[in-house]
């Protein structure tokens, strides 16, 4: 019986998103129709035209997305603030994948009890990791002197720091299970070092967890952003207006767009859709490439079974 070769689609599908994803992070303000600081300005048969904000969607062609309240073009504010939200997502990963892996696979090879790091473990997963970063940024977004890349920078690593644990768990428990294998105790006995335990036997084994392990953080990262900007933090900084009080993103990234258009709830919805339909967009691309990962590497299994 001929075996009939089956389309991962949700790894193709998800790869396309989040090539262009990347594609829109990287050269998006190249991009771009306008300039950030560009407001209305209409020119309709070589006149200048009034119009007043906001300008719905695909009404204008110079503001094929609409404009929000104060006449900045959506588009515009979106392609410039991918990279903060795509990079900043990446970043986080990448730092709380690091962190996890050291303490991971130290953990799940040590013979002596991990009571006080356990410990740790247990007490953060309890809170809500979203509440402790969000009393850690509160009291600086608002100043205007701390740079929007520092304030980025401190995001991360305090993210980073709070979810790292949550990592190190799942990956120490992927780490005694390849450790207890028959194949590891041969090399325990003939004296192999932990450290070549870990570089030939063990990451080998979990290579692909860890890959997956990556991609779900990214989508754990942007889930924080989303919720941080629904309190008006907002990743890079925020800036406040008062009488009557508005609350601004100054980095433009995604979920802070969200979070400063959601009192469109009840009017001009597109102010706050459009922003949260890339924001979704995100989420989703990064979930299904997980999906699709592991279809794939359980395929890879079933068809060569080495372990």
């Amino acid at each position: 019986m001929s075996d009939k070769r089956k389309w991962n689609f949700y790894l193709l599908i998800s790869s396309i998103m989040v090539v262009f994803l990347l594609l829109i992070a990287i050269f998006g303000p190249a991009l771009a129709p306008h300039r950030l600081t560009d407001s209305i300005t209409i020119y309709q048969y070589g006149k200048k035209e009034m119009a007043f904000p906001p300008l719905h969607p695909f009404t204008y062609k110079e503001f094929p997305l609409g404009t929000d309240k104060w006449g900045y073009d959506i588009l515009t504010l979106l392609l410039y603030g991918a990279k903060y939200t795509v990079f900043t997502a990446m970043g986080i990963a990448i730092l709380r994948l690091l962190l996890g892996l050291c303490i991971g696979l130290w953990t799940g090879i040590s013979k002596k009890k991990i009571n006080t790091w356990q410990a740790v473990e247990n007490s953060l997963s309890y809170v809500p990791s979203f509440l402790i970063i969000f009393f850690i940024l509160w009291p600086i977004s608002f100043y205007y002197n701390i740079k929007p890349i520092l304030l980025i920078l401190i995001f991360v690593i305090v993210a980073s720091l709070i979810g790292f644990p949550t990592v190190a768990g799942t990956i120490r428990e992927k780490t005694r299970q390849v450790y207890q294998a028959s194949f590891v105790e041969s090399a325990i006995t003939t004296g192999s070092s932990k450290w070549k335990i870990i570089k030939n036997h063990i990451i080998p084994h979990i290579k692909e967890d860890i890959v997956i392990l990556f991609v779900l953080e990214i989508v754990t990262a942007i889930t924080i952003m989303g919720q941080l900007a629904l309190f008006n933090v907002f990743i890079g900084g925020t800036q406040v207006e008062f009488d009557p009080v508005l609350y601004h993103s100054i980095t433009k990234e995604w979920a802070g767009l969200v979070g400063q258009a959601r009192d469109f709830i009840w009017r001009d919805q597109f102010v706050l859709f459009i922003p949260l339909l890339f924001l979704l967009y995100a989420t989703i691309s990064f979930q299904l490439l997980a999906i699709g990962l592991k279809k794939f590497f359980d395929k890879q299994y079933k068809r060569s079974r080495w372990i």
